[in-house]
């Protein structure tokens, strides 16, 4: 349906049938419910989101074998990320999520002494969506301790810390 016709049977209806045709919308797609929570709902409403994605993103690392560690579902996880993205409101917030996967993402590389350059290339990505946030938004007091603990972390494989010192040093205005 084109979006001509839709709008032409939305003038049909009256308050009455376009609250019914709302709130069927509401029950039966889950992504109208998401949105509406998001929009409309409470911090608390816009932070179960975040924790649902969160858990995810930390199930799309795990893996059981410390000799042979399964590697990240990476491109599983650019989905979460793009629904999360969809979805938030709040640049905030969105910093907040893209932090939490360089981080979960850098826990596993220490812990399971694993590298790929899918991840490398994924690291580095959700950084530079990070840092041009926050620079956008001025918020680099808020997430600068953060940023350097990432980078730190990531000091383990050079080539991807070399890509996020520039990223960082064009965000925090950093010279050294």
């Amino acid at each position: 349906m084109s979006k001509a016709r839709f709008t032409k049977h939305l003038k049909e209806l009256n308050i009455e049938e376009m609250r019914h045709e709302l709130l069927a919308l509401y029950d039966k797609v889950p992504g109208v419910k998401q949105y509406y929570s998001m929009e409309l709902g409470t911090d608390k409403d816009r932070e179960r989101i975040y924790a649902k994605a969160k858990k995810e993103i930390v199930a799309k690392y795990a893996t059981k074998s410390f000799r042979r560690p399964r590697r990240p579902r990476i491109q599983k996880i650019n989905a979460i990320i793009a629904r999360i993205e969809k979805a938030s409101i709040f640049e905030h917030e969105l910093v907040d999520f893209y932090l939490f996967d360089l981080e979960t993402a850098l826990v596993f590389i220490a812990r399971y002494n694993f590298y790929s350059t899918v991840l490398g290339n994924h690291i580095v990505k959700i950084f530079e969506k990070a840092a041009i946030a926050i620079a956008r938004e001025q918020i680099q007091s808020m997430y600068q301790e953060r940023c350097d603990l990432i980078l730190d972390r990531a000091v383990l494989i050079p080539e991807v810390h070399w890509e996020l010192t520039s990223k960082y040093r064009e965000c925090f205005n950093d010279d050294d």
